[in-house]
Order: C-alpha cells, then sequence, then structure tokens
C-alpha cells in the first residue's frame, strides 16, 4: 500500500503479507471504520481489523484465533454484521490465524515480499518477458544463479508481486519452483 501499516498482532501482520502479495487485491488498510450496529437493545461499536478491495468487492476483515472466533460475543456479532453488512455491498468475515499461517505458503510469501520490494525496470522486465516467452516457465535455481540478470531474483518476485508471474504459493519453494506468465482468463 505504499506506506507502513500499524498492526496489533502477528496475526494481522500475517494478514497484511497475504494481501500485499495477492495481485486482486487493490487497497488494504488497517482499523478502517467505526462500525454502530444495534445487538438485541444494546448499541455496540465495532472497529474490524482491515479494510480490502479485491476483485473489485469490499469487505471487512476480522483476524481472530479461532478460539477467540468462537467466543459467543464473536460469533453473535460476526453473524449480525455479516448479514447487516451484505445490503450495503460489504462481505464480513472472520480470517482464522491457521489461515493467515499455513505454511509453505506464508514463507513462500514472506520470500516474495523480501527480494520483490523494489520496482523493476523496462528493460528488466521486457527481459524477462522475452525469456518466458521463448523458454517457457522459468525456474527458481536458474533465477537464484543470476540466469536473468544480476536482479533476477528480485524483478521476477516483483513480477509475482503484480500479477505478470505466477507461482504456486502452496508448493515450497525450491530449486525446481516453475514461474510462469499469468494467463488472463
Amino acid at each position: 500500500m505504499e506506506r507502513m501499516l500499524q498492526w496489533e498482532s502477528i496475526n494481522e501482520l500475517n494478514a497484511f503479507r497475504l494481501l500485499d502479495c495477492d495481485p486482486r487485491v487493490t487497497v488494504f488498510t488497517e482499523q478502517p471504520c467505526e462500525i454502530v450496529y444495534l445487538d438485541g437493545t444494546e448499541i455496540k461499536h465495532h472497529y474490524p481489523d482491515i479494510y480490502v478491495e479485491i476483485d473489485g468487492q469490499q469487505e471487512f476483515w476480522e483476524v481472530k484465533t479461532e478460539c477467540e472466533a468462537s467466543q459467543n460475543e464473536v460469533a453473535s456479532r460476526t453473524e449480525l454484521l455479516s448479514r447487516g453488512l451484505q445490503r450495503y455491498g460489504f462481505t464480513y468475515r472472520v480470517v482464522l490465524d491457521r489461515e493467515l499461517t499455513k505454511q509453505p505458503r506464508l514463507e513462500n510469501v514472506k520470500t516474495l515480499l523480501r527480494y520483490g520490494r523494489l520496482a523493476a525496470s523496462d528493460c528488466e522486465r521486457e527481459y524477462l518477458r522475452v525469456a518466458v516467452e521463448s523458454k517457457g516457465p522459468l525456474n527458481w535455481a536458474e533465477i537464484c544463479q543470476g540466469n536473468f540478470g544480476s536482479r533476477g531474483r528480485e524483478t521476477v518476485c516483483r513480477l509475482v508481486l503484480e500479477g505478470v508471474l505466477r507461482v504456486d504459493l502452496d508448493s515450497p519453494l525450491g530449486p525446481g519452483t516453475q514461474f510462469l506468465e499469468r494467463r488472463n482468463h
């Protein structure tokens, strides 16, 4: 999001990492608003953890551990806000810590973020576009060995973050991991 984000738990940080690596996500921000709602006869105030725009859909995320999510107050609020916010075009969801820490996805995302932070030049982009067009999938070993330039690893990671290339984040990143051109359907 091109700025520092404030997170209140390691689970929120992991959510930000995963969102940052998803090219379908166009916007996300922390503690986006206050939601005032009626719970029976009592007025309540709630600050969702994250606002997300993904594939053109607007979502509020509440990041919880499984134990926290099963508490009556949280479960009741989730049900109420899920129904109530739908009529305004928002999805309200509880995102569990076990989804945010799923491996090897989280470690792969950290690797992409570590190497892909800097923008790729037009020359670096074109070099990799031609390489993928002529050779097909690029593998991690070749990338790390410098076969695609001194900044090949950084450029490939950046292009994954931008959605130009794709990689299976649910498989361990290793020498044979393939990076492919993202095809629009």
